[in-house]
């Protein structure tokens, strides 16, 4: 974390009203320019800081959005990263806490530890015990909320030596969302690209920075750029918004390693969001009709990481006969923000009913995100809810589309 970085905010406060935990809670410490000052306040003292200040600024949601809404260009993100990095150096030693962690964020890094996971959870969320979960502590209920039927076979990477475009496969999306990974190889070939997915590549390292432990995250940034900097392609095309918000800022998190830096940088100019690429050339193919009333949901690592907002839109609206209609708060994050579902579940929870009552409103058939978390989120909340409403990433309504022609 840079000093300069914290100097650029002035308290002007127009981040308040976009700041979701602000919103929730009302508490000005709670806010962004609140945690900034309590960020200052804790490198500028040693040893653990107060339990207060500590959970201040764990209830973050490192959504972002106070970057979109802030006029002085405030890197919030990366300076919140930075605190966590910092305050798990400081915190008093929590060896249950600790250990819970390291073994969320290694299982999810470990591609056949996290399979047997998944694995696990599809058989759990298609027994019937799911109907005991009332039964569970509130956290565990909280975790047990996400559970979910895998989507298909996990997504295996398919090398091609002559391909131009690289998938970045990610982890969650490989080995639950199968079907969306397909379907997003099929988009970018339906657009003639020759698709390559390089069978070393692994997890991005997002949700290892989330939470403090960047370290981690760069040694997976290097794994990544040394499995993938040598393919002779255009682009790395991804389709989970965490994944490409952070593979994007590899140069930033390799700043201060003189062996990795610049290489870091030139990976990361070669990201693309897949919607990103396919709003960029256009779609080659026309589309059939998916026959649906839908809502987009922006992901807050698309929209305010990434600062796509207006290409997904323009890709849906391309299909015949999907109706999409409005919704409120679209911008506003549904609570998922990587583990905070889990270590946060009560603000967790308020965000994602406040997320599902704007969904039921809005009449939507089908809620379009493009972010595996907000995916298992946003089904989570409307399952509880009783609505029939149906989640599915944008490369899968896309890929429907297509289907409905006839043609692969």
């Amino acid at each position: 974390m840079r000093g300069d970085d914290l100097a650029t905010c002035i308290s002007c406060g127009l981040c308040l009203n976009d700041c979701p935990t602000y919103r929730v809670l009302g508490d000005e410490a709670d806010s962004p320019r609140g945690r900034i000052q309590l960020i200052r306040q804790m490198v500028s003292e040693d040893g653990p800081p107060a339990e207060a200040v500590a959970g201040h600024l764990e209830a973050c949601l490192v959504c972002r959005a106070c970057e979109t809404a802030c006029p002085s260009g405030v890197p919030f993100g990366r300076i919140m990263e930075g605190a966590r990095e910092d305050l798990r150096a400081r915190e008093r030693p929590r060896r249950v806490a600790q250990a819970v962690r390291r073994l969320g964020l290694t299982t999810i890094a470990d591609q056949p530890r996290l399979r047997v996971a998944t694995r696990l959870l599809d058989l759990y969320a298609r027994s019937g015990l799911r109907r005991l979960a009332g039964l569970l502590p509130k956290r565990l209920r909280a975790m047990e909320s996400l559970a979910m039927r895998s989507e298909g076979l996990p997504y295996v990477p398919v090398e091609r030596p002559d391909a131009d475009t690289a998938f970045f496969a990610g982890c969650i999306m490989r080995t639950a969302f199968g079907e969306t990974e397909r379907a997003t190889v099929r988009m970018l070939e339906r657009d003639g690209k020759r698709v390559t997915a390089c069978i070393e590549q692994t997890c991005c390292g997002a949700l290892h920075a989330h939470a403090g432990a960047r370290g981690d995250s760069r040694d997976l940034a290097r794994r990544n750029i040394a499995a993938l900097e040598a393919l002779e392609v255009d682009a790395f095309i991804v389709n989970a918004a965490g994944c490409g918000a952070h593979l994007k800022e590899y140069g930033w998190l390799l700043k201060d390693d003189p062996q990795w830096h610049d290489r870091a940088e030139r990976f990361a100019a070669r990201v693309r969001d897949a919607a990103e690429h396919l709003d960029s050339v256009g779609l080659v193919v026309k589309p059939g009709a998916f026959r649906a009333r839908a809502a987009y949901d922006d992901p807050c690592h698309l929209l305010h990481g990434q600062r796509i907002a207006d290409q997904p839109r323009r890709l849906l609206a391309a299909i015949p006969a999907l109706e999409i209609v409005p919704l409120a708060e679209s911008d506003m994050c549904c609570g998922s923000a990587g583990t905070y579902n889990v270590t946060q579940p009560e603000l967790s929870r308020a965000l994602l009913d406040r997320k599902v009552a704007n969904i039921v409103a809005s009449g939507a058939n089908v809620l379009v995100t493009a972010n595996p978390g907000c995916q298992m989120q946003i089904e989570a909340g409307l399952r509880a809810a009783g609505s029939p409403t149906t989640v599915l990433h944008l490369m899968d309504v896309l890929d429907r589309a297509y289907a409905a022609t006839g043609r692969t």
